[in-house]
């Protein structure tokens, strides 16, 4: 919740390394601290590790290309690999979470290296100091992607014919096919609670039909 104010820069530089809510800043050095005491780190080695740490933060936040960068990648994060973890999209920024070496990444196969789409978080926040601290306090809640109906036949559409095809095209199969294929895409898009909302509205549906089957087929016979 806090750390949506360092993601929420649109544009990255030396100063987003710095852009942290006030409340996780607090956080972060209470865990340090505690661990610091618990562990009996000595003062050299804790000057040492923040030394390293705040200049490999502030190197991966400039705004630059630097010389041999994706070679320098298979070891270190760097500025191209970290950009990627400050994405709009959900499914790019929950990569290259490592601070200094890259091989973390590498070993819990959270590493990816591709251009972002965009930089910042979606949808409007503030850019001034005093609403940023008010913004972090906001929750959010990730709401699930809209699709459009002709985007989501056409998904539908696709997913049936690769059924077909698996069948051989043999025929017989068309609607199986299809309500098989509606299933998934609408659970793959929405979830599984609209999967059952979905097929109790089919039911529902299909109920009525033979009811009003046997209501005309009665009032005909009478």
């Amino acid at each position: 919740m806090f750390h949506k104010v360092h993601h929420n820069d649109p544009y990255l530089n030396v100063s987003t390394a710095f852009r942290l809510h006030f409340l996780e800043v607090l956080m972060i050095s209470l865990m340090k601290a505690l661990l610091i005491v618990s562990l009996g780190v000595e003062g050299t080695w804790l000057l040492a590790n923040e030394g390293v740490i705040t200049f490999f933060t502030m190197l991966h936040h400039t705004n630059i290309s630097l010389l041999g960068e994706r070679f320098l990648g298979r070891v270190i994060i760097t500025p191209y690999l970290h950009r990627v973890h400050h994405s709009t999209h959900h499914d790019e920024h929950d990569r290259n979470y490592g601070a200094v070496l890259s091989i973390w990444d590498r070993l819990f196969g959270t590493l990816a290296e591709m251009k972002p789409v965009a930089i910042g978080i979606k949808g409007n926040s503030p850019q001034d100091i005093i609403n940023l601290i008010k913004f972090g306090f906001i929750l959010q809640t990730q709401t699930p992607p809209s699709v459009q109906p002709a985007d989501l036949d056409a998904m539908i559409a696709e997913a049936a014919y690769y059924k077909a095809e698996k069948r051989g095209f043999y025929p017989g199969n068309d609607l199986r096919d299809w309500l098989k294929a509606k299933s998934e895409i609408i659970r793959l898009v929405y979830g599984e609670e609209q999967v059952k909302t979905s097929l109790m509205q089919k039911w529902k549906d299909l109920v009525g039909i033979v009811d009003n089957a046997f209501s005309v087929r009665n009032r005909k016979y009478q």
